[in-house]
């Protein structure tokens, strides 16, 4: 018998884990498709908020930026190719727990764009690194892959998921762990079920404790308030994925299936501002991105040319990032750290 958040380290990270073996990201035998993944905008929207950040901060050289859970390098490529104002000074650092996918995407970042570059400004990671660095921490659907403990509450108190034989078992919580469910939903009724985000937690205090400046900026699916689940079942938050489509409980056949929870933001330290995915990317001139492609296809619908029908595919992929029951719906979340 396992504590549901190990039983979910297990199947995700260790040595027969989803991630260990075959799962990733991608539109091309992935098993789920995150922004990255969906067009090279989102990046270069990264890019430029890099580039506003590296201006605030006075042009630091060298401007870091760590991407924690950079998979198979697809954002650190397009902000490589996207990042203008700081690019000289930008240092990258992926950095990817699964052995697989950082190698891939050390590889894939150095071939596409320092193919002739007899040194690169970027190096790939299992953990992050040490610091203190300035710059800024970004993590894309990180934190939903940092498994939660999860509690219920009962008329006795609180109980804890464990996983047994392939199945879910509910015990009576640790002391410390009610009183953390106790605190972030003290109004909660019986049978409501949450995620506790411990992992989460120190993922990001670790990000603050790096930098002697600069920003955390993070984006995923989730809540900004854990008393939001309340009326929500589990199987609505706690998601498993494999090959595009939902998988079945996460309990069963462990590895073969992406685990993923929705992210309790108000668990996490500090005090981040937060906004939908789709505002932050119009403030970050997603529209501008795309006008070009706008005019292309009204001036060409009615007989599109090859040029047309790759401006319609831009259009499409803008849309899908904003679309607010989608990739747009999701939250973006930015720390200050200053000195």
């Amino acid at each position: 018998m396992k504590r549901f958040d190990l039983f979910a380290e297990d199947a995700l990270y260790g040595a027969e884990g989803f991630y260990t073996q075959l799962g990733t990201a991608g539109t091309d035998g992935g098993d789920f498709v995150t922004s990255p993944e969906t067009s090279p905008l989102f990046g270069a929207c990264v890019a430029a908020y890099l580039d506003q950040v590296w201006h605030d901060m006075e042009c630091p050289d060298p401007f870091v930026v760590i991407e924690g859970g950079s998979g198979t390098g697809t954002l650190c490529r397009d902000i490589f190719l996207s990042a203008q104002d700081c690019s000289d000074a930008l240092r990258y650092v992926m950095v990817e727990r699964s052995d697989r996918q950082r190698e891939i995407g050390f590889s894939r970042v150095t071939t596409t764009c320092f193919a002739d570059s007899e040194e690169v400004p970027f190096a790939a990671l299992k953990e992050l690194p040490a610091g203190p660095v300035t710059g800024v921490v970004v993590a894309n659907e990180l934190l939903d892959n940092l498994p939660p403990r999860i509690v219920r509450k009962a008329a006795t108190g609180w109980l804890e998921l464990y996983v047994e034989d392939d199945a879910e078992v509910w015990h009576p919580a640790p002391q410390p762990a009610e009183d953390m469910a106790s605190a972030v939903a003290p109004n909660a009724s019986i049978g409501a079920t949450l995620p506790l985000h411990l992992k989460g937690a120190v993922w990001v205090n670790r990000a603050m404790k790096l930098l002697d400046r600069g920003r955390i900026l993070t984006f995923d699916y989730g809540v900004e308030s854990s008393e939001m689940f309340n009326d929500r079942p589990l199987g609505e938050w706690l998601r498993t994925y494999k090959g595009h489509r939902r998988a079945g409980a996460p309990y069963s056949d462990p590895g073969t299936s992406d685990i993923t929870c929705d992210v309790a933001f108000d668990q996490l330290p500090g005090s981040p501002t937060i906004c939908l995915q789709s505002d932050w990317l119009a403030s970050k001139g997603l529209a501008t991105m795309t006008e070009w492609a706008q005019e292309k296809w009204e001036d060409s619908a009615a007989s599109p040319d090859s040029t047309a029908v790759a401006a319609r595919q831009v259009l499409a992929e803008a849309a899908a990032l904003t679309d607010r029951n989608g990739l747009g719906g999701f939250l973006v979340a930015e720390w200050q750290i200053s000195d």
